[in-house]
């Protein structure tokens, strides 16, 4: 009898306690944390480029060589022609894969039928898809943490573990803090990389027969100095597709690149009428063609559409590169 009153006068006192404990307290911790699920973060691009290589034929897809034994990913058709006119050389823009259906697919695809060899290069991403530009470096944000805190010796015990109230930590990290790169520097190291790519594409196809690029995007400006310097050679036809300025460039600095290519350079350049930054660009370009005397460079307004309506554009868009390049 004895025994069973202590056993329910200490049921009394310690229920109390544990009833008021915090809901998932408990010492199995290290289960949950072996069963927690991992986080994978995902890399669009790849995924993309993973599901042409599963769609597409095989005689549509090439493995361009870089250095360190890499290669990237080309989608190459040949021109429905005995005597082919020539190559269309296809760059997408940023994050989007070398068969985007905006622009860059219809051109692909329609142009051999008109005797045009295409080659459509994958560009590493400049900026991952889903992730916004950071508008604040880490500096001014640790800025404003208070800066009257005296930093606590490793040497000297906390005040609380003095007191008995717990345990200093020995090894406390100071906060790493990652430098934001430089604009221009992440520029010209991106650059750096297209070009390669390029040049392996020049590589493959040869000197022999007529060369246009096609330029969609922030393409134009990856290819700045190639253009600037006559790498790509003097007469090398352009079509700019919707041209967009990428992150750390200066979007006007195409009006000194279009400038110098000089008088005799043929360009076709398509933009969005209804974008108003799509628009403003348009006129920047358009008074470098004038200043430089350019007779031969063609604006064209054009709003790529989707659904019931693309068919109808990517029509349209083919035929217009068509017709123009029929005209050089």
């Amino acid at each position: 009898m004895k025994k069973r009153l202590l056993a329910l006068l200490l049921l009394i006192l310690v229920f109390p306690v544990w009833a008021n404990l915090p809901a998932g307290f408990g010492f199995d911790e290290e289960e949950e944390e072996d069963t927690a699920p991992q986080r994978v973060e995902p890399d669009p691009m790849r995924e993309m480029l993973r599901t042409l290589r599963n769609e597409l034929p095989a005689s549509q897809l090439l493995e361009l060589p870089l250095a360190d034994d890499e290669t990237f990913l080309a989608l190459q058709l040949e021109a429905l022609s005995a005597r082919p006119k020539g190559r269309l050389l296809l760059l997408p823009g940023d994050g989007l894969h070398p068969d985007w259906p905006l622009g860059i697919a219809p051109i692909r695809r329609n142009l051999p039928e008109y005797g045009w060899h295409t080659l459509s290069l994958s560009l590493p991403a400049y900026r991952p898809l889903g992730v916004a530009p950071r508008t604040l470096p880490p500096g001014p944000l640790l800025s404003r943490m208070p800066q009257n805190q005296k930093p606590v010796k490793q040497d000297e015990p906390d005040a609380a573990a003095s007191a008995g109230f717990g345990f200093a930590e020995e090894d406390e990290e100071e906060p790493v803090v990652q430098e934001r790169p430089d604009p221009a520097e992440r520029l010209a190291q991106h650059r750096e990389k297209v070009e390669a790519r390029v040049q392996s594409a020049l590589n493959h196809v040869g000197s022999g027969g007529k060369l246009v690029l096609v330029l969609q995007g922030e393409s134009v400006y990856w290819l700045q100095p190639w253009l600037e310097s006559g790498r790509l050679g003097r007469q090398v036809p352009l079509i700019l597709l919707h041209v967009e300025a990428p992150v750390g460039a200066d979007p006007t600095s195409i009006a000194d690149t279009l400038r110098r290519l000089g008088a005799n350079r043929p360009i076709l350049d398509i933009y969005n009428a209804s974008n108003q930054e799509q628009r403003h660009l348009a006129e920047i370009r358009k008074a470098a063609y004038r200043r430089a005397g350019n007779q031969q460079a063609v604006q064209f307004p054009m709003n790529f559409e989707s659904g019931a309506r693309a068919a109808t554009t990517d029509r349209w868009l083919s035929q217009r590169v068509e017709g123009w390049l029929r005209g050089l």
